[in-house]
Order: C-alpha cells, then sequence, then structure tokens
C-alpha cells in the first residue's frame, strides 16, 4: 500500500500553492508569464524540493519530488521523478515514465495516459505489470481521483477535489487502513483563498494533468503542492482519523516583480517556509 494517508497535517502546514494563476486581480498576467523552476518546502527536520522543467513549448517535460529527512533521528534521502512524452504538437502528454533512482528504480515505469472529449485525463495506467491504474472524473466540475495501486479495489485511494469559484474548497479523503477492508474517510481539509496568483499556473498542464500531478505529489510525499487552484490560500483546516483538528494561517510575499515568492507558516509550535524560485 503506497504513502496516502496521514499526510493532510504535513499539506496544511506547507501549502505550495497551486500551480494555477487568479482570475481576480493581483499578479495574475505576471504569474501566467512565469515558469516556476522550484518550490522548496523547508521545516526543522525535513526540506522538500518539488522541480519542473519545460520544452521550448513550455510543456512540462518532468517533474521530480526530492525529499532529505531526519526526523527518524538519521538523515534519509528520497526522490522521485516523472518525465512526460508528448506525441506530435499535443500540448497534453501522452505517457510520462516513473522512476525512482534513490530506491534503485531506473529504469522506470511506464504509463499510458488517455483522456477524455474535454482532453482532460480520464485514466492512467501502469505498463510494467505493476497493476496500478487510476481513474479521474470530474463531476458537477469537481475532480474525483480513484486509484488502485495493484489494479484491485483491495487496495486504493479515493481523493475528491470539490471546487469552488475555480479554487479547492474542499478536500476528502478515502481508502481502507487495512486491504480488503471498507474504505473510511481518512481526513478533510477546507481552505480559503487570497487574491494572490498561483506562480505556476499555466492552462495547458493544469487543464489537462493537474489532478494527476496531484496525485503524483501525494504518493512521492511531496504533497505541499496544489495543482488545482486559482489562487493561493491562506488559510487550511481540517480534520484526520486518529488525529488532532488543525487550523493554520500564513503569511504570503512577493517578489519585486509581484510574483508569489514565500509562503510562511506556523502554528502548535510548528513552523515552515516554502521559497519559489523562477526560471
Amino acid at each position: 500500500m503506497k504513502k496516502t494517508t496521514l499526510y493532510l497535517f504535513a499539506l496544511c502546514i506547507f501549502p505550495a500553492i497551486s500551480c494555477k494563476k487568479s482570475n481576480s486581480g493581483g499578479n495574475s498576467n505576471v504569474a501566467a508569464s512565469s515558469y516556476v523552476s522550484s518550490a522548496i518546502s523547508t521545516s526543522s527536520q525535513q526540506q522538500i524540493i518539488d522541480s519542473f522543467r519545460y520544452d521550448s513549448n513550455h510543456r512540462l517535460d518532468s517533474f521530480m519530488i526530492t525529499i532529505y529527512d531526519t526526523t527518524s533521528g538519521s538523515a534519509q534521502y528520497n526522490s522521485q521523478t516523472l518525465q512526460f512524452i508528448y506525441v506530435g504538437a499535443n500540448t497534453y502528454p501522452s505517457y510520462y515514465n516513473a522512476y525512482d533512482s534513490a530506491l534503485g528504480n531506473t529504469n522506470g515505469d511506464y504509463h499510458l495516459l488517455s483522456y477524455d472529449a474535454q482532453n482532460r485525463i480520464a485514466k492512467d495506467t501502469s505498463l510494467s505489470g505493476s497493476g496500478y491504474v487510476a481513474y479521474y472524473t470530474y463531476p458537477r466540475n469537481n475532480l474525483a481521483s480513484t486509484i488502485l495501486w495493484e489494479g484491485t479495489l483491495q487496495d486504493n485511494l479515493i481523493d475528491t477535489l470539490y471546487m469552488a469559484n475555480g479554487n479547492i474548497g474542499t478536500e476528502v479523503i478515502y481508502n481502507a487502513q487495512i486491504p480488503g477492508q471498507p474504505d473510511v474517510q481518512q481526513g478533510d481539509v477546507n481552505f480559503s483563498y487570497a487574491p494572490t496568483a498561483n506562480p505556476c499556473y499555466h492552462a495547458a498542464i493544469a487543464n489537462s494533468i493537474g489532478p494527476l500531478l496531484f496525485i503524483a505529489s501525494i504518493n512521492g510525499n511531496g504533497d505541499f503542492v496544489d495543482f488545482n487552484s486559482k489562487n493561493a490560500y491562506e488559510e487550511a483546516s481540517g480534520t484526520q482519523q486518529g488525529g488532532p483538528n488543525i487550523a493554520f494561517k500564513y503569511t504570503l510575499a512577493n517578489d519585486s516583480k509581484g510574483r508569489l515568492s514565500r509562503v510562511t507558516g506556523a502554528a502548535a509550535g510548528l513552523s515552515g517556509t516554502i521559497v519559489y524560485n523562477y526560471y
């Protein structure tokens, strides 16, 4: 079973803000013409680096999550890379190769991507024989993801993003704590937003594979990134099974060009920052 639960606490401390632009004033035009090279989340015992590369047509070429962690008492390192493959001039990828060199997976796991009539991701199928398959649907313009880690309902994740005014209003997560047992709600998070534009929104990316990138981020433990909201959120609150209720507020700062450059969050004795770097 993949690492998909109990991530909510980290998500709400370190929100790397959705890679989408704002439609409500602020710095949306600047954000739309800027490309983020990395978002770096730092806390007292962990640093997570999300790195982005684009091709000459500004299509997402690769998304890499790198983690440095000392919470166990010793230094730990891990990484996950998604390398996207495009056919012709399509703005959406047809395949991607996922690999984790830190765990010895240097050959990668190729995935076939399928889309609906609006060129939104509909299905992600592993071609390696692992059985992994993910289904994406859009009920009432919300984003629903059903992940079958080994191809069966015995071990799955159901993640639903309820959208409001172009932003994630609420996220709800279900899965089975024990494979084969009924799914139970693992947690939920509610967000409120600032007028600040998210720093790396580009419509062709977000509208086609935004939900896929969100799930990849969760699975790679780099889940402070939200790829599906228009604005930068400034408050987050929610619950998680077996844990305390959570509530955080964030301070946002822009660079000299008006782009979001730094997010700071602190609550309950915890603190962290996210720094954005641009090409």
